[in-house]
């Protein structure tokens, strides 16, 4: 099945807004803070043709991020800015290499309901090139800092090593005639968790909005 397979190296930039929410420990503290946080992401992936007879296939990636987040302490006397670089593996599972629509039209069933062709269309456009999975490891530095001036605080940093899940969709919205570049929407959902010194659990929800642009090789 594997023999003559046809690969493709793609590299992918998005960036947008980053929505969190404390948890564990953290959460137990502290409250959303700034609502909207600017997110970045590179991922370099490669495409592989389950055989040479077909485009479809899966799609496998390595991204390096840069995201943040900000909370409130609960009495709002501090703040806390947190910045977290990542490092995650990302599947994607149900993937095509070659131009979106004809893959759809391959495994769109036949004659439907309206009413049912449009949620079924829907589901997978979704899923094409578009669900992953992913995970991976981050690097975090918190800073907490007075939220008021009239807070007399010293400023406080720690690092945390923490580990990230998470999955998501990004479903292409534009395709150019030469099928090397794809332009995309962003919406994923994830979480970092770290181990606190006192041997407590913190984390975070980090989900983005946004878009991105791919130039496949």
């Amino acid at each position: 099945m594997f023999q003559n397979l046809q690969a493709q190296v793609a590299v992918k930039f998005n960036t947008g807004m980053s929505f969190s929410k404390p948890g564990g420990d953290l959460g137990n503290v502290t409250t959303k803070g700034k609502a909207m946080q600017l997110f970045a992401e590179g991922e370099v992936s490669y495409h592989q043709n389950f055989s040479k007879n077909t485009k479809f296939g899966i799609r496998g990636g390595v991204v390096l991020g840069q995201d943040y987040a900000n909370f409130l302490a609960n009495d709002r006397s501090t703040e806390l800015k947190v910045a977290v670089t990542s490092y995650k593996a990302r599947v994607y599972p149900f993937a095509y290499s070659g131009d979106l629509e004809d893959g759809l039209e391959q495994v769109l069933p036949g004659k439907l309901p309206l009413m049912i062709e449009i949620p079924v269309y829907i589901g997978i456009y979704s899923a094409f090139n578009s669900l992953h999975f992913d995970y991976g490891t981050a690097s975090g530095k918190i800073l907490e800092t007075a939220y008021v001036d009239e807070v007399n605080f010293q400023d406080a940093t720690v690092k945390r090593t923490m580990k990230y899940i998470g999955w998501g969709f990004q479903p292409q919205i534009f395709q150019s005639e030469s099928k090397k570049w794809n332009a995309n929407a962003v919406f994923d959902f994830g979480k970092y968790s770290w181990t606190n010194a006192n041997g407590g659990t913190s984390s975070f929800k980090s989900n983005h909005v946004g878009f991105g642009l791919q130039y496949n090789f």
